[in-house]
């Protein structure tokens, strides 16, 4: 469940940056990125479980909501907090 929520959001994110890829001050090329790097983290969590057979690889559990959840809100706050970084950065560079 987590590289599918993953890969969703990896999904949502490259469309919105695909639209919106004038807009410089949202950043979400970052966040793109971001989630394109956990759908890969995931990726190979899931190769691996496949391979050792223990569990179901695309199991739908409980506790898989939760880790979702959880990393989906972590990918958000990285990326404001990175565009709040890039942001002022930028308007320092620019009164310089």
């Amino acid at each position: 469940m987590y590289f599918l929520v993953a890969l969703a959001c990896a999904l949502i994110a490259g469309v919105l940056w695909f639209f919106f890829k004038d807009r410089k001050g949202l950043h979400l090329d970052i966040l793109a990125i971001i989630f394109g790097a956990a759908t890969l983290m995931w990726l190979i969590d899931v190769i691996f479980t496949a391979i050792e057979g223990e569990e179901p690889a695309l199991g739908f559990e409980a506790l898989d909501g939760w880790i979702s959840l959880w990393t989906v809100l972590g990918a958000l706050f990285l990326w404001i907090i990175l565009s709040f970084i890039f942001n002022h950065k930028s308007k320092e560079v620019k009164a310089s």
